[in-house]
């Protein structure tokens, strides 16, 4: 009797957990599409030295370092992004990927910017906060000797 009741209660629970399981996954695959699509524009309004897309992501206590290792905060990026001197130009993403963490998610993946032959790989994180992906912090390190 006893075994007729869990190989009863597992034959009904397995089918309840792998829905559950489908339902995160499809609820994840648009969060990474939302983060994929912030990330394009993060990158594009730094290649224009548009400050307004960094105003509106990045949250107000923003912790992030440049690709030489300086603390950055987040006026410090605008300053940056509005100078050119955090990227001006044309820039190609390779490698992305995106995890999500229930209302956090990380991003990382390769820039080769039109500076050079810099490649830099990054990872930034985001939180969602009001509904809204804020990003919460960042740091780039340069590939040396990448071509």
């Amino acid at each position: 009797m006893k075994r007729f009741l869990v190989v009863t209660v597992l034959a009904v629970a397995m089918p309840l957990l792998a829905f559950g399981q489908a339902a995160n996954k499809k609820s994840s695959g648009k969060a990474e599409e939302e983060i994929m699509k912030i990330e394009d524009q993060w990158v594009q309004s730094r290649a224009t030295k548009d400050p307004t897309v960094a105003k509106d992501l990045m949250s107000d206590d923003y912790l992030g370092a440049n690709i030489t290792g300086q603390a950055m905060n987040k006026q410090q990026v605008i300053d940056g992004v509005t100078s050119g001197a955090l990227f001006a130009g044309k820039a190609e993403q390779t490698d992305r990927k995106v995890r999500i963490y229930g209302d956090t998610a990380v991003s990382t993946g390769i820039h080769t910017g039109a500076i050079g032959a810099d490649k830099v790989r990054y990872i930034r994180v985001f939180v969602k906060r009001n509904n809204k992906w804020r990003l919460v912090a960042g740091q780039g390190t340069r590939i040396e000797g990448a071509q």
